[in-house]
């Protein structure tokens, strides 16, 4: 055992085993750090929303309007994150413009067609939940009259 270490050749391959094992290591442990990270951040995100959602809904005393804050703010800020990266990655294989342009670009379409879509998804499910109510209103009628 002593031997082996007075053997360069042996101490330098077990150097850059442990330094390979370590490296392999903190590879793992700093990916689930950002892992983890990302989580927190995604559930203080969620939990912003949902609370800034009850308390507009509770402030203006309508529902309707506690549940339009809260699709208008997933869809603004989901379809400002894949704007976002969407016009970085074609501002990199064509660079058309420098990337602070891209950013505000992305940004930009991002909050408008978030806005447009959380104005449709509210509406659409409005609709949805008109229809189903007026189905089970129908459906407890006619149970009703025989």
């Amino acid at each position: 055992m002593i031997d082996s270490f007075r053997n360069d050749d042996d101490f330098l391959v077990w150097l850059l085993l442990m330094g390979a094992l370590f490296f392999l290591l903190a590879l793992i442990v700093g990916t689930a750090l950002v892992i983890i990270f990302f989580l927190i951040l995604f559930f203080l995100a969620t939990g912003g929303i949902l609370s800034a959602s009850v308390l507009v809904g509770v402030q203006q005393r309508s529902v309707s309007k506690g549940f339009k804050t809260l699709f208008l703010s997933i869809s603004i800020l989901g379809s400002t994150i894949i704007s976002l990266i969407f016009f970085l990655i074609v501002n990199s294989m064509k660079d058309w413009w420098e990337n602070n342009i891209a950013i505000f670009a992305g940004i930009l379409c991002g909050v408008l067609s978030g806005w447009l879509l959380g104005l449709l998804i509210f509406e659409a499910t409005k609709k949805l939940a008109i229809l189903i109510k007026d189905k089970y209103e129908q459906r407890a009628n006619s149970k009703t009259i025989r």
